[in-house]
């Protein structure tokens, strides 16, 4: 069966098939989902039907992604609230390698003998399963059926916390830590965050598209060449940064990375970075003999720095015409006249062994890893806590 909404409601759906009965009992004695967002209003949606089935002695496992920052705090809290001497148990997941996203879309209704499949593009949110164009199919087949048991062994993967490092069993005191750490951020966050994206669109420019007449919109998301919704990398809760001491070249305002470090688990080949205020740069590169030796982007505001640390972090933002996507943002302080750039130096400098360590693609928290031995003319890495 093909599910094309809005003209069908998938959150509907979802809590008909949920409830639905055989023989005056209930029909599915497991429900397993797995999706890349949920939020409060999607929570909402089948709240009261996951209530019903948990208090009729059904059993739930769910699984949520925490990409993009929207999965939100309250969303993860209703999830706790179901857990009410009730069998829910609720994991999240996220690969801080910003190279992959936890993406799927699969919801899973089984009993001893048979079982229903649905997978699509809904998430767990008010407008996915609502009012978003929205498609998915539906599967129904025996337990042992090939496709039914590759999707029950698939969410039982995305809920090995034992076997993924990826996992974690969601808790009150996990929620508040993901809120903190900014993994997660709150409705009312969200929104300012939208409300600020939405004011960088011209007035007086006219759409360029037609309008639904569902409310509410999803607001747009235009820029002018600079990623949005990124700022000051005071902790964006995507795990780690990379500092560095920086030998600058071309007039003191290029930036210089190894090859290595490049092509190593942190920057993970990154194609470009971008500044605190928005601004990309394309990662570029030194040829010798036709070879890349070196990785190398423009960074005018270290011109004139006297002695200058930068410090890389994941961030998430919003690019034009493309999906909510990880860009690798940079700041550069001058160590010389800047307490955090100071503060920086020093981290570099108290991890710098006796011999130094050289293997660049070695980055660690415990040693700053350095280009060159001779630590006057080398470049300076040590991972840091976001």
């Amino acid at each position: 069966m093909f599910i094309a909404q809005p003209t069908h409601g998938f959150g509907h759906l979802i809590c008909e098939e949920m409830l639905s009965e055989q023989s005056g009992y209930l029909r599915w004695h497991t429900v397993e989902f797995a999706v890349a967002w949920a939020n409060y209003s999607g929570m909402n949606k089948v709240f009261d039907s996951v209530q019903k089935f948990l208090s009729e002695g059904g059993r739930v496992r769910v699984t949520v992604g925490l990409d993009f920052g929207s999965t939100t705090y309250e969303g993860l809290g209703r999830l706790l609230e179901l857990e009410h001497d009730a069998d829910i148990i609720t994991h999240v997941f996220f690969d801080e390698n910003p190279a992959c996203t936890f993406h799927p879309k699969v919801f899973l209704f089984s009993n001893d003998e048979e079982a229903c499949l649905l997978v699509g593009s809904n998430n767990m949110t008010g407008a996915g399963l609502k009012t978003n164009i929205e498609a998915a199919l539906r599967f129904s087949g025996a337990l042992r059926d090939e496709t039914i048991s590759g999707a029950h062994h698939a969410l039982a993967a995305w809920r090995d916390e034992g076997g993924d490092s990826r996992i974690r069993r969601l808790t009150r005191e996990l929620r508040e830590q993901l809120r903190d750490r900014r993994y997660v951020l709150t409705e009312e966050e969200i929104r300012t965050r939208r409300r600020s994206e939405d004011g960088l669109r011209a007035a007086t420019e006219l759409p360029l598209f037609g309008r639904s007449s569902i409310r509410p919109l999803r607001p747009g998301h235009r820029t002018n060449g600079h990623a949005e919704g990124v700022g000051r990398t005071t902790g964006s809760g995507l795990g780690e940064v990379l500092l560095m001491r920086v030998r600058p070249r071309r007039d003191g305002k290029q930036v210089q990375i190894s090859m290595r470090v490049l092509a190593a688990s942190f920057m993970n080949g990154v194609e470009e970075v971008v500044s605190v205020d928005g601004t990309m740069q394309e990662i570029g590169f030194n040829m010798t003999s036709g070879v890349r030796n070196t990785a190398r982007f423009e960074a005018p505001e270290m011109r004139d720095m006297q002695n200058p640390v930068a410090r890389f972090q994941w961030v998430n933002a919003r690019r034009p015409e493309r999906e909510p996507t990880r860009v690798l943002q940079y700041e550069i302080f001058d160590a010389e006249n800047d307490d955090e750039g100071l503060t920086i130096l020093r981290k570099l400098e108290e991890g710098i062994a006796t011999p130094p360590l050289t293997k660049l693609e070695e980055l660690s928290h415990e040693e700053t890893v350095l280009s060159k031995s001779k630590r006057a003319i080398a470049q300076w890495y040590r991972l840091d806590s976001a």
